[in-house]
């Protein structure tokens, strides 16, 4: 991961091309301290996807600019644009996710990912459920 601040960011930035990531954090919050293995396993996953941190203290002009009201909070950029953002503690599986699905036709368009409207299934249930009354009936029967 890249340190980022407000000295910086414009060079940072100027070499970007594609997908990148800002995490923005305080030395001082705990849920960001929590986060750190996290995001050390994201950038172990994701060699190519540059990874920058800002210190919202350090730097609140960048956490100003970016809208940033609590920490953690992640950024997904591509070109100077900001695609997508998470506030607060994240699992590793949701910014994965996002990593993965990026350039989906339907978050392209829309600026969110599609929600899975399929029906549930109840094949499970139901057969524990019959499973459970022949088991009453042979005991009732006994």
């Amino acid at each position: 991961m890249k340190r980022m601040t407000i000295e910086n960011f414009e060079n940072s930035l100027a070499n970007e091309k594609g997908l990148f990531m800002i995490k923005f954090f305080s030395p001082t919050c705990g849920p960001c301290r929590t986060m750190g293995p996290v995001f050390e396993k994201l950038n172990e996953n994701n060699p190519n996807l540059n990874i920058y941190e800002i210190d919202t203290m350090e730097s609140p002009e960048l956490a100003s600019h970016f809208g940033v009201r609590g920490v953690p909070h992640v950024v997904y950029c591509e070109n100077r644009e900001v695609l997508y953002s998470f506030t607060g503690l994240t699992p590793l599986g949701n910014l994965q996710y996002v990593i993965n699905h990026i350039d989906d036709p339907y978050f392209r368009e829309n600026g969110e990912f599609r929600k899975d409207d399929s029906p549930k299934k109840w094949t499970f249930e139901i057969t524990v459920g019959v499973i459970l009354f022949i088991l009453i009936l042979a005991i009732a029967f006994l």
